[in-house]
């Protein structure tokens, strides 16, 4: 008697076929690494087959974009919501750092994409992590119009925060994410102390 083998259930629905796309790929590239993972496995594992992959995808580096690309618009969307609620800005400053370790300890398999290849460009020309320096650049040039920033130059005020913004996520992950709340305010009072005006 021959035991039959279950399938992966294939859906129709397009979104739920790439949001399985995306859950086997970020399986895959965390646990094996992008260099060692092909389309089909990830479209086995996701029950889709390898040529629906392709009319989504050009190819695996396009998928890799396109999911850091979702993560990306997570953390600007929320730096903007959390910087629009207006207040003082060492509050606001709080407010981001917070949400940034909110969206991080939610979704933080997809942090370690960000280190999975450089050869990765968005199709506009940004590179991973240009769309969230843009939006410290936007939020660090309203507080210098409002004095409420050191004056500088806001290419490289903008870099240095960001540079910040990664260190911290990358120091958070290796702590194994046991201190979102204590890696937050750290990054607030660096972020005080190196970019609010004295006084």
């Amino acid at each position: 008697m021959s035991v039959q083998t279950s399938k992966p259930k294939r859906t129709r629905d397009p979104e739920s076929k790439r949001a399985a796309l995306h859950a086997a790929a970020l399986r895959q590239f965390t646990e094996k690494g992008y260099e060692h993972v092909s389309i089909a496995s990830i479209a086995k594992e996701a029950g889709i087959a390898v040529g629906t992959v392709y009319r989504f995808y050009e190819n695996k580096l396009f998928l890799l974009r396109a999911m850091l690309e979702s993560i990306e618009h997570d953390f600007v969307q929320q730096m903007q919501e959390d910087w629009a609620r207006g207040g003082a800005y060492e509050d606001r400053l709080d407010a981001v750092c917070q949400g940034l370790f909110d969206i991080a300890k939610d979704r933080s398999a997809y942090l370690k994409l960000f280190t999975m290849t450089t050869d990765l460009v968005y199709e506009d020309g940004a590179l991973p992590g240009d769309r969230i320096q843009d939006q410290i650049k936007q939020m660090y040039q309203e507080g210098m119009e409002q004095g409420a920033f050191r004056n500088g130059d806001l290419h490289m005020m903008s870099s240095m925060a960001h540079g910040l913004v990664e260190g911290a996520m990358m120091r958070w992950m290796r702590m194994g994410h046991k201190a979102t709340d204590i890696a937050s305010k750290d990054l607030a009072g660096v972020m005080k102390y190196g970019f609010l005006t004295p006084g």
